[in-house]
């Protein structure tokens, strides 16, 4: 093995425990000096790897946490849509058969309708909840002001 000479400077009594090392162990002063150093060195390496361990288990930890919260709120939503969907179909009573010709010709155009305020509302920087809130307050304020003007 290749070594290099590195001269160091050692307080006294630090100097003297090297030395006493070194004889008791039937060694040199600089192998008592160098594994020391290799000691120092692989324990920082251990420390450094084990906190990068720490925060990569915390990071971690918080997407287990989003992810969870996310299930949660899919599970909520299916259960709204359900619900909704449920009660619907028990207060609608059936149609004949004239009524559901126009009923289907209706829905279609009502699905239409549907799907496009759906892609407006998937686009980048577009809200449908924002956007059926803010139609719903123009309503509002729109029924409020005919109210006032008949009075």
């Amino acid at each position: 093995m290749r070594t290099s000479a590195i001269k160091t400077y050692l307080e006294p009594d630090l100097a003297r425990e090297v030395t006493r090392l070194a004889r008791a162990f039937g060694r040199s002063e600089s192998s008592i000096i160098a594994e020391a150093v290799r000691t120092r060195v692989t324990g920082n390496a251990d420390q450094a790897s084990s906190a990068a361990r720490e925060t990569q288990r915390r990071q971690l930890n918080r997407v287990e946490l989003r992810l969870d919260k996310l299930l949660h709120d899919q599970a909520l939503m299916k259960e709204c849509l359900l619900l909704f969907v449920r009660v619907w179909l028990e207060y609608n009573p059936p149609m004949n058969d004239v009524e559901a010709q126009a009923a289907a010709a209706s829905a279609a155009a009502r699905f239409d309708r549907f799907l496009d305020l759906l892609m407006k509302g998937l686009t980048p920087g577009q809200s449908i909840a924002a956007s059926a809130l803010n139609g719903a307050d123009e309503a509002g304020k729109g029924a409020a002001h005919e109210m006032g003007a008949s009075a």
